[in-house]
């Protein structure tokens, strides 16, 4: 049965944020997904009481689409996950602080306005997309350092 894009959407996310979550716990980390429209994480990483929020978003395609504006220097971690067409293939993980992601898509973000300026003569304003390219993160594949960082597990 052919699935709606929306519902593609739907199981994307919800199989990278188990998949996140299956993979703290296969690293000793307790892990929980978070449900709902008004969540402040979409996994909690616990361990010996210490707790970091992990944003993840997912895809099967060469971009990861991230929302409407540029990703704010939070506290949080994302991990972006990307699940290969191939299901013989194994998810890969990319794991950036905000300020790290901030950083790999504003270069882009700011040529696209700029862009946009020059030929409009105007600002921007309308609600876009930002989206991070697999090239322009994939020094942070597999870092699940970070995650122990925010945790303080000993390396």
């Amino acid at each position: 049965m052919a699935k709606t894009p929306q519902a593609r959407k739907h199981t994307t996310g919800l199989a990278g944020e188990f998949l996140v979550a299956g993979e703290l716990l296969r690293r000793g980390v307790m892990a929980a997904v978070s449900f709902g429209n008004a969540k402040k994480a979409d996994v909690f990483a616990l361990h010996e009481g210490r707790s970091a929020l992990l944003e993840v978003k997912s895809t099967s395609e060469a971009k990861w689409v991230l929302g409407g504006r540029l990703p704010e220097e939070t506290v949080s971690l994302w991990v972006l996950v990307y699940l290969p067409a191939d299901l013989k293939q194994a998810p890969e993980y990319f794991i950036l602080s905000g300020a790290e992601l901030r950083a790999a898509v504003a270069p882009r973000h700011e040529a696209y306005m700029g862009r946009y300026r020059a030929k409009h003569g105007k600002e921007f304003t309308a609600r876009g997309v930002v989206s991070v390219f697999r090239k322009d993160v994939d020094g942070h594949r597999g870092a699940w350092e970070k995650v122990d960082r925010a945790l303080a597990i000993a390396q």
